[in-house]
């Protein structure tokens, strides 16, 4: 049945109504709505229509509606979505400015941009890093420690910094080390870090004497790339803020909500799960993981870095989020952090 157009400004005012206060909403309070200019019997009439329909409930303490997982759907699906997002610094959300130097790795970029993504929204914010699979090398050094002990820091172009200290036999000058990390940066610059292996590598006859050293190094950076390939790492940040909300009073949902949040294994699945062709996926309720979820809601995206899909950012909070706010601040985020990387290259 085709919604009025009435009904379905009566669904979006009781669904900011109830983000804004938590409390089920009157038909007299929607009434007052500049957008409606319809008596509150008529909303009355409307509202009880739109329960039978499945778009509103009431709890039984109160003659107000509050939104269905159904009303939710509606309300993104057709008053939240298309031309919703703001450009960055077209919203008011100042307090998301990433605040990033240049001499930051990727790792603490990540943690950063978590923690303000969930101070901001007050809701549970979650990032997970790039995968070794889509990191190329940006540069290696070879630095000597003492005897045969050494160090190997290998950057890649998402920013992220791998150290390794490993021991080789041999007598190695720091000119030696300087010499081979040159050719190893000339020869594997912008390569895929799985892609390095000692098959592609050359070394000139006057530096023959490094080749048990190089294949130290390669052999490092493919156990490297083998064992990061195993996982991803996810930066969780806003649990006590989502606990917070009071959808969340209940010792039981709380029980609920911290069983999902600690299962970064199910959060991350989440995140690496959602289709690189859409800019943001939101779920409702059971739409996440059947009854366990029923009181949540999530909003995610992918990211980018040097126009390469990298990662990908969420945020999890009740049902009665802000979905719009949340849209806007993830937005900031993506926009920021590839102007940020596009500034680095």
């Amino acid at each position: 049945m085709e919604l009025s157009e009435r009904k379905k400004e009566i669904i979006k005012q009781v669904v900011i109504r109830f983000i804004k206060d938590a409390e089920p909403v009157s038909s007299k309070s929607v009434s007052l709505s500049p957008s409606l200019g319809v008596s509150t019997a008529t909303i009355r009439k409307d509202m009880a229509e739109l329960e039978e329909m499945g778009y509103l409930t009431h709890p039984h303490t109160s003659a107000g509606r509050i939104p269905t997982d159904r009303g939710y759907r509606f309300y993104v699906d057709n008053l939240i979505k298309g031309g919703l997002y703001k450009k960055a610094g077209q919203d008011a959300l100042p307090a998301m400015s990433l605040g990033l130097s240049g001499d930051m790795e990727l790792e603490t970029i990540l943690k950063k941009s978590s923690e303000n993504v969930a101070r901001v929204t007050s809701y549970l914010s979650m990032i997970v890093a790039p995968t070794v699979s889509q990191s190329r090398l940006r540069h290696i050094e070879l630095l000597n420690l003492d005897d045969n002990n050494f160090l190997m820091v290998l950057i890649t172009d998402t920013g992220s910094v791998y150290k390794r200290h490993f021991s080789a036999e041999g007598s190695y000058t720091r000119l030696d080390l300087q010499a081979l990390a040159n050719i190893l940066n000339m020869q594997f610059k912008d390569k895929l870090i799985t892609d390095i292996d000692t098959e592609n590598f050359k070394l000139p006859k006057n530096e023959a004497h490094l080749v048990l050293m190089a294949k130290k190094v390669i052999g490092i950076i493919k156990d490297y790339a083998a064992q990061s390939l195993q996982y991803n790492h996810i930066y969780v940040h806003g649990t006590c803020d989502v606990l917070s909300q009071p959808e969340f009073i209940d010792l039981k949902k709380i029980r609920k909500v911290l069983r999902i949040i600690e299962n970064e294994y199910m959060l991350m699945k989440l995140l690496l799960d959602i289709s690189e062709d859409s800019d943001f996926i939101i779920k409702i309720g059971s739409e996440i993981f059947e009854k366990e979820t029923d009181e949540l809601s999530l909003i995610a995206s992918k990211y980018k870095i040097y126009n390469q899909t990298s990662g990908a950012i969420g945020v999890l909070g009740p049902k009665r989020m802000d979905y719009r706010k949340v849209i806007n601040v993830l937005n900031v985020f993506r926009v920021n952090l590839s102007e940020w990387f596009a500034q680095k290259s």
